[in-house]
């Protein structure tokens, strides 16, 4: 299967990618005008934040005051920019980046505001193919792959043990009874469960990157800068295993087994969105009768996550709090394999064997 450009630009970590490389692409240049874009697009980025946020001025000259920098300020300042060259290291920094910038608890940040106008777009769409080109990004668009999946604990992270259909039964348990108390407290700045992925407890696995480390250990929405973590190879079990390579299937999925979380996510949801109205999800509970697990792969991730996707009159859903290529499975999984002790040296960037 191949990346699709196009799908790259119709999602909200596509987007954020390609920006990030677009940037990279303009600091790596270092002329006086690409420095200029990238200030352009920061100050762009700021003005479109809808938080609170602060522009810190030091120097002993005349008050500053903050130019006003529009999107289409920012296409005619890269226009000359061209698609950068995107080596293996600028490939996993953008996704990072984009992983890192995910947040469906608020309003989307100015960055992602930015590369989602229409202004951005002819000037992001050159990047978007030179990703679906680039030798670091062929494996994204590929579904599961069994023979080369790994568990990622991190150093702190509690693992739980409980039987797969125990878990499932309980996490459906407390999401008709979340719905049930979100209900009764009404509108307000409620924020709560904002994730749509399937419970904590289930066996969780990734493939590993091109340069070896299992994608989870650096791409985690809403990670908490882990430094130290175990990883093992999985020996995953044989049976169907539910590919979502875009937001088609996610729609097919919540259409087959759907569950209304309005209540439960609405008021997140709508803040990150704009939009109001009923939300659905998959019921894991459900999907389990037909499948042994559910897997993301990078490509869909990029295409999908964060984006709104209808799903006819049940009303929308979005894909939230999961990570680029990552399998859940309804069923018991032999994590028994080889066991790799990996470390980095900061909150972001990349691991190394410890």
């Amino acid at each position: 299967m191949f990346l699709d450009p196009s799908a790259l630009l119709d999602g909200p970590r596509g987007r954020r990618l390609c920006l990030e490389i677009l940037l990279d692409g303009a600091r790596r240049a270092d002329t006086p005008e690409m420095r200029d874009a990238v200030h352009a697009a920061f100050r762009a980025a700021h003005g479109l934040e809808t938080g609170s946020s602060t522009l810190i001025v030091i120097g002993n000259g005349e008050p500053f005051d903050e130019p006003d920098v529009s999107p289409a300020d920012v296409a005619t300042a890269f226009t000359d920019l061209g698609a950068p060259e995107i080596s293996p290291e600028v490939l996993d920094a953008a996704l990072e980046a984009s992983v890192d910038g995910a947040r469906y608890w608020q309003a989307p940040d100015g960055a992602d505001v930015l590369a989602s106008s229409a202004e951005m777009r002819p000037v992001l769409a050159p990047v978007a193919a030179a990703v679906a080109r680039a030798p670091g990004a062929r494996e994204w668009a590929r579904p599961l792959d069994r023979e080369r999946q790994w568990t990622v604990s991190f150093a702190g992270v509690p693992v739980l043990d409980e039987a797969p259909g125990d878990v499932l039964a309980r996490w459906r348990e407390e999401a008709a009874a979340s719905e049930i108390e979100w209900a009764a407290l009404g509108e307000g700045r409620w924020s709560g469960t904002w994730w749509s992925t399937p419970p904590a407890g289930l066996a969780l696995t990734t493939p590993p990157a091109a340069h070896g480390d299992p994608l989870r250990l650096r791409y985690v929405e809403d990670g908490l800068g882990w430094q130290s973590a175990r990883a093992r190879r999985a020996i995953v079990p044989d049976g169907v295993v539910i590919e979502i390579a875009g937001p088609d299937d996610w729609e097919a999925l919540c259409a087959r087994h759907p569950l209304v979380v309005t209540a439960s996510r609405g008021h997140d949801w709508g803040r990150m969105t704009d939009r109001r109205g009923p939300w659905v999800q998959p019921d894991w509970a459900s999907m389990a009768n037909e499948a042994v697990g559910v897997h993301l792969s990078v490509a869909g991730y990029l295409s999908t996550a964060g984006r709104v996707i209808p799903v006819g009159a049940l009303g929308s859903s979005l894909v939230a709090g999961w990570s680029p290529g990552e399998t859940y499975w309804f069923v018991e999984v032999d994590t028994g394999g080889d066991e790799e002790r990996w470390a980095r040296d900061g909150n972001t960037g990349p691991w190394h064997p410890a």
